[in-house]
């Protein structure tokens, strides 16, 4: 786990570092080390603006100046990040950062109800990777059972390198493995709505007061039981934070041209194709596609990678 205590430069010794565990309106719960997390404010002209100030996020390290007046505080400062979840705003509004300086995405999907989603599991992948942070897939609801279309999914993603728990919240089972995942580490669980995020973390640690919606039984949808992004500090250290439901992720720093980067299983391949700005869709002697045709690249891998490519701007 990084150290949040050793700020990148010195701040004066009236002042503290501690990491946003939380942010509500103008306000940001700052853990310092104490049992109860610092309400803070922002003061100083870094933050003057509303797009400055909407940079602050969970999980970033900040200077705090103590007001032991009003047992609050008002942040100075922002320190570097390591990683960064972000994703891209719509409506001219500033990009949003999800969580700053976390280590590993865990993203939960579950095996049934709802469905396991390639598209938006691949989407987390590639988001994940590209904010620097190492992603980890969690099958959840493992007591509706495995089936060989679940068995599949488990071997193409553990083929490809990447750790998959399986989990239940319900009988419970899995938890040991994903408390050790989780130790040590500051963490970051994100998946569609109705798979089981907020129930794992209940599971896990039932002191935590985490809402658990239920999963509409007609359409298999779920309802999004957090409503922003918060961190939890583990019992035996490290962080934990969970985030909304979400349908539709655009990370921010990918493009078209360097969306097959975040494919692991194009990189043998990639580089023998015919044109050195192959897409991957249509040009001739495009290895990748060869790839697929012969079965060494997984086809509902490839067709993320087609509706990802298509679903950005450029």
């Amino acid at each position: 786990m990084r150290n949040f205590q050793a700020p990148d430069s010195p701040a004066p010794s009236s002042f503290s570092t501690g990491v946003v565990l939380r942010r509500t309106r103008s306000f940001y719960y700052v853990d310092l080390g104490s049992a109860t997390p610092r309400l803070c404010r922002i003061r100083g002209n870094l933050f003057q603006d509303n797009a400055s100030e909407a940079r602050v996020a969970v999980g970033d390290v900040v200077v705090v100046e103590p007001d032991a007046a009003e047992d609050a505080g008002w942040i100075r400062e922002l320190q570097p990040r390591h990683s960064r979840l972000a994703r891209r705003s719509r409506e001219g509004l500033p990009e949003q950062t999800l969580v700053a300086n976390a280590e590993q995405l865990l993203i939960v999907a579950a095996l049934k109800r709802p469905e396991f989603r390639h598209g938006v599991v691949d989407r987390l992948i590639v988001a994940g990777l590209d904010g620097g942070l190492t992603p980890v897939l969690v099958l959840n609801k493992a007591d509706l059972g495995e089936t060989q279309e679940t068995a599949t999914i488990r071997k193409l993603y553990s083929d490809l390198g990447y750790t998959v728990l399986l989990t239940s919240a319900t009988v419970p089972s899995g938890l040991n493995e994903l408390r050790a995942c989780l130790r040590q580490r500051t963490s970051v669980l994100a998946g569609h709505s109705g798979v089981g995020k907020s129930s794992l973390v209940k599971a896990l640690y039932p002191d935590w007061e985490i809402r658990v919606g239920a999963v509409n039984q007609k359409r298999g949808k779920g309802r999004h039981t957090t409503t922003m992004a918060q961190m939890f500090r583990l019992p035996k250290g490290g962080y934990l934070v969970d985030t909304p439901g979400i349908r539709e992720l655009e990370p921010l720093g990918v493009a078209r041209k360097t969306l097959d980067q975040h494919f692991v299983e194009f990189a043998p391949l990639r580089t023998q194709c015919r044109f050195a700005s192959c897409s991957h869709r249509h040009e001739p002697d495009c290895a990748v596609q060869q790839g697929v045709a012969e079965g060494a690249i997984s086809a509902v891998r490839y067709r993320s990678y087609v509706a990802f490519w298509e679903s950005l701007e450029s």
